[in-house]
């Protein structure tokens, strides 16, 4: 264990009650509608965390689902403020997985946007409208509090401050339970890393359900700012670092590609950035390099999981200008530890590839309700994270690919069998294998193998349009290839690298 391990950690609380209190008339939030400063920030979280806490007297699992905005910071915060526990529903993901996903977790509330609300389905959970007035809304049943003495609920560095959903190979989602102390490991991993300060602005670009979240307080703990935008437009990234305060931003490579796309002439809204940091999806080395010329040496990276947020490693703007570094993740961060093991679970030697294992603050308390996946992934402390890399002898960590079947495409997790499932549901389909193709702007890009007979009569088009009702877009396949039947080995099991040898001969016949 480091010598920071050892230290106490704040409670994600604190960082909160830091920022509030540090220049109440600063400007801590601004987005297509509205710029509030702190002191506004606070009146609105209180009110609506007594209003919360008045709704469910005891801990409560509540969901937030909901486009970037004030409101969603206001309900992230007020849920930190009441004691609940915090279940982020992705507004991106179809309505077939986040029904899943609030069946799984049963939040007894459930905080949520008009645009977002079709994609909660039929769930039954007491419903509180974002962005708007009136009957239902946060608004309105946190009028009563507002201006009125408030006391943040005390919890304890292990109680649970999130259930985060992540999958498996099976497609089975599963709740990653975030403890108060793993969020406050990864603030102190990021501002030891990034140094933020109460100039920074943090354009979250990416959902807060995501991968965003996780710059909220370590800018709230410092004073600056968040530039909330509820769709990644390239003309409203580029506006933002040039008018709005932006410094700072989390987004997936294919993000940082369109807006490389843009040319030339728009490096110089680029001016006042500080840090760009990519992650979600590996960014080839000819692709890091136009992206330092175009932004300049400020491009960083961070490489975490839902099991361990954000922070297991991070390589710096000054590391990543290396060429001979452009292809690592990073070292490990200041609250964990990373090694690599055979499959036996011996520990391995610099240079040698294997599984790679975490442990540290930042790793998960476990998974909700499913103790025996949790043993599975915890052993000794150590989180096995399925992904496959080497250390080199300078602490260096290099992905090489993963065990499980995991695609991240444009940053975002898709679960083959997920997929497959409502592929098989749809008439004329008797059989679906999907796959990832490498892809120089998803990162990796989704196809599907299918079986069809007399009975399909959808064309791509029609079937892509069906299947992003209900998976969303990242999700749908970009291709669909059909196949008479698909590769088995001997015991049943679809073979998925000879699916891919069939659709592209001599490209993956050894993968």
């Amino acid at each position: 264990m480091s010598a920071a391990q050892s230290q106490p950690l704040p409670l994600p609380i604190e960082y909160v009650y830091r920022g509030f209190k540090l220049n109440p008339e600063a400007i801590a939030a601004t987005d297509d509608r509205e710029t509030i400063n702190y002191r506004e920030l606070q009146l609105r979280s209180e009110a609506l965390a007594a209003a919360l806490t008045e709704l469910a007297t005891e801990p409560s699992r509540v969901a937030l689902c909901a486009q970037n905005h004030i409101d969603h910071l206001v309900g992230f915060l007020a849920i930190l403020l009441a004691g609940h526990c915090w279940v982020p529903i992705n507004p991106k993901n179809g309505a077939q997985l986040n029904r899943q996903l609030l069946q799984k977790s049963q939040p007894r509330l459930v905080l949520v946007d008009t645009e977002s609300e079709a994609t909660l389905a039929d769930y039954p959970a007491q419903r509180l409208y974002l962005r708007q007035s009136g009957a239902g809304s946060s608004q309105e049943l946190s009028a009563p509090y507002r201006d009125k003495e408030f006391s943040p609920a005390r919890v304890k560095q292990d109680d649970i401050f999130g259930i985060k959903f992540t999958g498996g190979t099976t497609g089975e989602p599963k709740g990653v339970m975030q403890s108060h102390r793993n969020v406050a490991a990864v603030v102190e991993n990021m501002q030891a890393l990034f140094e933020f300060n109460n100039s920074d602005g943090n354009l979250a670009v990416a959902p807060l359900t995501h991968g965003g979240s996780h710059y909220i307080l370590p800018l709230l703990a410092v004073g600056g700012r968040q530039v909330l935008l509820p769709q990644p437009d390239t003309d409203l990234i580029r506006q933002a670092f040039r008018d709005r305060g932006a410094t700072v931003s989390f987004m997936p490579p294919t993000l940082i590609y369109k807006i490389m796309d843009c040319g030339e002439e728009a490096k110089s809204d680029f001016a006042n950035l500080r840090h760009l940091t990519y992650s979600a999806a590996p960014m080839p080395p000819e692709r890091i390099s136009q992206a330092i010329d175009f932004f300049g040496p400020k491009l960083s990276t961070v490489y975490g999981q839902t099991e361990a947020p954000m922070t297991i490693t991070a390589m710096t703007a000054s590391d990543m200008s290396q060429a001979q570094l452009q292809s690592s993740v990073g070292k490990a961060c200041l609250y964990s530890e990373i090694a690599t093991v055979d499959q036996n679970g011996k520990h391995l030697s610099a240079g040698e590839t294997g599984e790679i294992i975490s442990r540290g603050d930042i790793v998960m308390a476990g998974y909700f309700e499913e103790a025996e996946k949790t043993a599975d992934t915890i052993k000794d402390d150590w989180l096995y994270t399925g992904d496959l890399g080497y250390i080199d002898d300078k602490g260096y960590l290099f992905l090489q690919g993963r065990a499980k079947e995991l695609i991240i495409s444009g940053g975002f997790n898709v679960y083959p069998a997920e997929v497959e499932n409502i592929l098989s549901e749809i008439p004329g389909i008797n059989e679906a294998a999907v796959f990832s193709v490498a892809d120089d702007y998803w990162g990796e890009r989704v196809e599907a193998a299918i079986c069809v007979d007399d009975s399909f009569v959808l064309n791509d088009g029609d079937l892509s349009q069906q299947l992003k009702a209900e998976l969303g877009a990242v999700k749908t396949p970009k291709s669909f290839h059909r196949l008479a039947q698909l590769p088995r080995n001997p015991v049943g099991k679809v073979v998925k690298r000879e699916v891919k040898a069939l659709i592209y001969p001599g490209t993956y016949s050894n993968t």
